[in-house]
């Protein structure tokens, strides 16, 4: 069993039949290249049998010097303890002569699963890693909360598929999810996928929501990098309603209105004193003039916008073992269409017909107060029924000791003087 440099094509077999996340995929090694990442595909080999495969990537730093980074790697089974140590071993070799500073370490390996009050549903038994880690050299980063610019988020919100159908699926939905999925399939609303050279629906989608909600979002270079290397791995389907089969929707539901008005006073005419029929009538009238607005407004949007209206879109990488559903967002002014309840519930659905089990909403803060700075979105995603993977965290070593010493006192110092 040795440390060894991977081709492409091992380390793309391995990561696609071995638990990963979309960026240890050989798409982004690609990209990575392309953009002139210092980037190599390692692993562990036992003979011809690959036995562990990590994409890293080497960042300048102190301009001498260079950061080696793992970005939710290395992808390995890592209750084996001599791939796990041969690796790690075998890594420190590899990067000592290229002037490697320090190195860190993300694991896509789940440590608990909570609920999305914070509730422990799961320990997934990997305290092993920690121990394993600080044997060879490592510290651990901390059990970080909240979101950082630089560092992977420490929690997702994950709904597992394995075992279900649809039907199962939306009924473990809370009502509000339930009803608007139907609502926006009764509706006259329709996905369809952009391109890569429509990505700018997307990014309008996003623009507006990021200054709603203030929130930094990833540039366009970012999201236009990915749709351009990842091909089909990358899917972003935009939501749009057809204004003509909205109208004629409504119309149906005000007419059938109408008659359980005309039924109800007939039952009122009978007997005046039927204060169950009047009740109705009152409350059919209410629904009437709710539906009378929406008709109006349909015919007005179909006037002003054409047939087809968009109203959100979002962004998602595909991997054999999950679909990520990384951004998205919404037109504000028409969020009352329920848009993207109907983007998650089909991708929900494209998950199930390709046999991936994981659907992934992705980061949330770890924080569960209602005064986390996204509990709007932790609720959101909670009534999907998900649940909340919270991960082991970051590991750092130092590679070149003095240098990492020198590095950190000049990071402290930067802080105090606020550069």
């Amino acid at each position: 069993m040795q440390f060894t440099e991977l081709t492409t094509e091992e380390f793309d077999h391995f990561t696609r039949t071995h638990f990963s996340h979309f960026t240890q995929t050989e798409d982004n090694y690609r990209l990575k290249v392309e953009q002139g990442v210092e980037t190599y595909l390692v692993g562990v080999k036992d003979g011809e049998a690959v036995r562990a495969a990590c994409l890293i990537t080497l960042t300048p730093v102190m301009k001498v010097f260079k950061y080696a980074y793992s970005n939710r790697g290395p992808v390995m089974d890592y209750a084996d303890k001599q791939v796990f140590d041969t690796f790690f071993e075998g890594l420190q070799r590899f990067l000592k002569p290229k002037k490697v500073m320090y190195a860190r370490i993300d694991p896509y390996e789940v440590l608990r699963e909570r609920d999305h009050d914070g509730k422990i549903l799961k320990d997934r038994g990997n305290q092993h890693i920690f121990d394993q880690f600080e044997a060879q050299g490592f510290k651990h980063d901390g059990f970080t909360v909240g979101f950082d610019p630089v560092i992977q988020i420490r929690w997702h919100s994950v709904l597992d598929l394995s075992g279900k159908d649809p039907k199962t699926l939306l009924n473990d939905m809370d009502s509000l999810r339930k009803r608007n999925i139907k609502k926006a399939q009764k509706h006259g609303l329709h996905i369809r996928y952009l391109e890569l050279d429509e990505i700018d629906v997307f990014r309008k989608f996003m623009k507006d929501t990021s200054e709603m909600k203030s929130f930094v979002d990833r540039d366009d270079a970012y999201y236009i990098s990915r749709k351009k290397h990842f091909g089909d791995n990358v899917i972003i389907p935009l939501v749009y309603v057809n204004l003509d089969e909205y109208t004629e929707s409504i119309a149906r539901d005000r007419d059938g209105l109408i008659k359980n008005i005309e039924k109800a006073e007939k039952d009122l005419e009978k007997d005046p004193s039927n204060s169950k029929a009047e009740k109705k009538i009152r409350n059919f009238n209410d629904q009437l003039k709710n539906i009378e607005d929406k008709l109006a407004e349909g015919k007005e949007l179909r006037e002003t916008h054409g047939e087809e209206l968009p109203i959100a879109s979002a962004y998602y990488f595909i991997t054999p073992h999950e679909v990520v559903y990384l951004a998205g967002g919404s037109d504000n002014a028409f969020r009352h269409f329920a848009g993207s309840y109907l983007i998650q519930w089909h991708m929900i659905n494209y998950a199930l017909e390709h046999g991936i089990d994981l659907y992934n909403f992705y980061g949330i803060s770890g924080d569960f107060s209602e005064e986390a700075e996204d509990y709007g979105v932790i609720q959101f995603k909670k009534g999907f029924n998900a649940a909340v993977y919270e991960y082991v965290g970051d590991f750092i070593k130092p590679i070149n000791a003095p240098a990492y010493k020198a590095y950190q006192a000049l990071t402290k110092i930067r802080k105090q003087i606020g550069r």
